[in-house]
């Protein structure tokens, strides 16, 4: 009689990427507390780095997914190189509130795909706060308002901010002129935001601060300030993937984290002069037009996205999988977010691995 086998695929290893702050670490916990109860998210202002895959089982843990969130900062990019060549697929975290730093989350699933172990590499595009990005929709014209209240007192009063260190130290700063370089604009736009949407807030304790907009943390504040006064600056120059490296590499401020542009120059020279704007060109209508032209992201552009990626997979031995909009905080957002790495573990089964080099398993340190 013969022996007759049939190979079945019941785990996947699959890396998470993405522009910091996009809810990669989010993702990949909520859905991993779907199978440990005991797995708590919490949101962490300084930016977190998982160093071991989580695991999410389906058909009551008859097959499951092991999933890595990788810091988005290019600091870790070796990091995101070195579990790259050993994970089954990538998935690629969008934020839909700030379009402007995708980009950013392409060039990390980019730069990796040569170090990938397999053709037809499962890769999908999640893109997330969905919530968020219909609830800045309906309230753009506030916040525009808020921010150009913001820049009329910068004008008569000093602009009050702490900068961070070992001790929270309260600093001001008087404006000279009608032209804002981009730290001065981006502390201004975080100081307008934070007092119109949190109460109770305490310089070197955010956790005490009470969020008056559903969904609008924050860091997501922080996060959405810097991608608005990327918009509303005017660049002189210099290379636009370095400029976003820079930025990429920060959470807080430039000012809080007391650095300049300058200062970082020295670790991105192509990035170029600081940005800068005139305040005689900003306008609520500008600052409205901006946030929902330039910065929330449409179905239009997560379908662009989505065919910039089959685009790419003949040259970087992709297979897209699919994509979702979704919001991780809603356990719609989360069912549609385990389906599609449920069709990215069927997808593994048509990749084909390539001898790039020597692999090791690390599955098997898992068990």
């Amino acid at each position: 009689m013969s022996d007759t086998r049939e190979e079945s695929i019941n785990a996947g290893r699959f890396l998470v990427v993405g522009t910091q702050a996009g809810g990669k670490t989010a993702l990949v916990t909520k859905l991993a507390a779907r199978t440990d109860q005991s797995m708590r998210y919490e949101e962490d202002f300084g930016g977190t780095i998982e160093t071991e895959y989580l695991r999410i089982s389906f058909d009551e843990g008859k097959f499951f997914s092991l999933l890595l969130p990788v810091g988005g900062q290019e600091k870790w990019q070796k990091l995101r190189e070195r579990f790259g060549s050993t994970a089954e697929g990538m998935i690629v975290i969008l934020d839909s509130c700030t379009k402007k730093f995708w980009v950013n989350s392409l060039s990390q699933a980019s730069s990796i795909s040569s170090f990938l172990p397999y053709d037809n590499y499962p890769i999908a595009a999640v893109i997330t706060k969905r919530d968020l990005n219909d609830v800045i929709r309906k309230e753009a014209e506030n916040f525009a308002q808020a921010i150009m209240e913001g820049l009329e007192q910068a004008k008569t009063a000093p602009i009050v901010y702490y900068s961070r260190g070992f001790r929270i130290t309260e600093r001001k700063i008087h404006l000279l002129s009608d032209v804002l370089p981009f730290t001065t604009l981006e502390q201004v736009i975080v100081n307008s935001l934070e007092s119109k949407y949190f109460s109770n807030l305490v310089p070197g304790n955010a956790q005490q601060g009470k969020v008056l907009l559903p969904g609008f943390s924050l860091v997501n504040c922080r996060i959405f300030s810097r991608a608005l006064t990327q918009e509303l600056c005017t660049s002189t120059g210099g290379d636009q993937m370095q400029v976003l490296s820079l930025l990429n590499d920060m959470r807080p401020s430039m000012l809080e984290l007391d650095t300049s542009w300058v200062d970082l120059l020295q670790k991105y020279p192509k990035a170029g002069a600081e940005p800068q704007v005139n305040m005689a060109e900003l306008s609520v209508d500008v600052i409205k037009k901006a946030i929902l032209n330039n910065l929330l992201a449409s179905e239009t552009d997560i379908n662009n996205f989505t065919s910039e990626l089959k685009t790419l997979s003949s040259k970087t031995g992709w297979k897209v999988s699919g994509h979702e909009h979704l919001s991780i905080f809603e356990e719609e957002g989360l069912e549609s977010g385990a389906a599609l790495i449920n069709q990215m573990m069927v997808d593994v089964k048509e990749s084909v691995r390539v001898d790039k080099f020597n692999l090791f398993n690390p599955i098997e340190e898992l068990f």
